[in-house]
């Protein structure tokens, strides 16, 4: 746009009659209160209006040419045939190897704690003790009952000792002939029937007495007297264990994950209170779409990206893939197995993973650096027209990264120049000019 100051002063004539016209009138006029305000509302809006004409048209004057389209200096790639194994790419998270909930066995109140979140603990590492005063004592109880039981069945085995034996046979002689003596007498009617029956009950009892101790206990007695000692040694037993069971042990080698359990609390048996987490290898858990479970297999490459580590990513390899659909998703449960000796992925990572088929593909792919995003945040590339020497946004479909590169899956032809530097100062028809790079 062009002006000069006869324009200028055009306008504002063209503007300040009406004000003038206004003055001349008050000064021939008596005017009452409101047409005053009316005037001077005009007034204001006049003034206003000249200033927003003075100011543009003074814009254009210091500006009295507007500079040309200046061609702005890109530089131009064509895309690359890339020869590669055909991929699916799915989202997941990563999981510890081996997840061991722990939980003491016993209850009781919590009298020491030795690990922390995120200690590396060793198996059979000590995690926290209980109180065991009361585990100590029936212990101790349990010990001394089956020492007694085990005592009165080895007795029962070995039967009576020789001296008892002895003692026995003597008792029964001494009583054999207190019998036959008082028999002879009894026989010729010389001693009461009721002495002579005493005497023969207490020879009786003592020929009983020296069979018995002959023979020794019956099997009855001895498997009886067995099968006490061994409910004394299982008692005895499950003390043993519920003392031991005071202490929680880590039952794997690895990073804690979770700590529930502080002094003083009262811990409940079979609640747990401490995770231990082997995090090498690890394994990175993804739902493949159905579509695509028949590219996936045991054992295939995966190549797995964590973006909350600079997008770092690790080599992996299916170690499983779910033969049952989620029911909402439609998506098969497939591990990953990644080695981690050094433990820089963790368990609750965001990942993004490719897993490689065998078969093997050509895909068109550009820099990455070349893909913007338009206002509604789809990608596109900036496409150079050789015969207006100006670029054009062109929508395209992106696939995986292959190194510094991206696979184009739609919207863009081998043959075409795209902008691989210098794409963001240019816009819709802009005019280029070569900087370098291909054309």
């Amino acid at each position: 746009m062009e002006a000069n100051w006869d324009e200028v002063q055009d306008a504002q004539t063209s503007v300040l009659n009406p004000v003038r016209k206004h003055s001349e009138y008050v000064k021939g006029t008596k005017m009452n209160f409101c047409s005053t305000s009316k005037f001077t509302r005009d007034v204001i809006r006049s003034l206003a209006v000249i200033g927003a004409s003075v100011g543009l048209l003074a814009g254009c004057i210091r500006n009295p040419k507007v500079a040309a389209d200046q061609p702005v200096p890109v530089q131009f790639r064509a895309p690359h045939r890339l020869h590669q194994p055909v991929s699916v790419s799915a989202s997941g998270s990563v999981e510890a190897n081996v997840t061991a909930l722990t939980a003491f066995q016993v209850g009781g109140r919590v009298a020491r704690v030795y690990a922390e979140e995120g200690q590396f603990v060793k198996q059979g590492q000590v995690l926290a003790e209980l109180d065991c005063s009361d585990y100590r004592n029936a212990f101790e109880s349990a010990a001394g009952e089956a020492t007694a039981a085990e005592a009165t069945a080895l007795q029962a085995q070995n039967g009576v000792r020789a001296q008892e034996l002895e003692q026995a046979r003597i008792d029964f002689d001494r009583a054999q002939d207190e019998y036959q003596r008082n028999k002879y007498l009894y026989d010729h009617q010389s001693l009461p029937a009721n002495d002579f029956h005493k005497i023969e009950a207490a020879y009786l009892v003592s020929q009983q007495r020296y069979n018995m101790a002959e023979e020794g206990a019956r099997n009855e007695e001895k498997l009886s007297t067995q099968g006490q000692a061994h409910a004394a040694v299982g008692q005895l037993s499950e003390a043993k264990k519920h003392l031991g069971d005071c202490q929680l042990r880590a039952p794997i080698s690895g990073f804690v994950g979770m700590r529930h359990v502080n002094v003083g609390d009262t811990a409940a048996a079979g609640n747990p209170v401490y995770s231990v987490l082997d995090l090498d290898p690890v394994k990175v858990r993804v739902g493949i779409p159905e579509a695509e479970i028949g590219m996936v297999h045991d054992g295939a490459r995966a190549l797995v990206t964590i973006p909350s580590l600079d997008n770092r990513q690790f080599d992996g390899k299916v170690e499983a893939v779910g033969y049952s659909a989620d029911s909402v998703s439609r998506t098969f449960t497939t591990k990953i197995a990644i080695p981690n000796p050094t433990h820089v992925l963790r368990a609750g990572m965001i990942s993004e993973s490719r897993v490689y088929d065998s078969v093997m593909v050509d895909v068109l792919a550009v820099p990455s650096i070349a893909v913007v995003h338009d206002l509604r945040g789809l990608p596109v590339v900036y496409v150079y027209d050789a015969t207006r020497q100006r670029v054009f946004a062109r929508r395209v479909e992106v696939g995986y990264l292959v190194g510094d590169e991206v696979e184009i899956k739609s919207g863009l032809r081998p043959d075409e120049q795209i902008v691989v530097a210098g794409q963001q100062t240019v816009h819709e028809g802009s005019l280029v000019r070569i900087a370098g790079g291909g054309q």
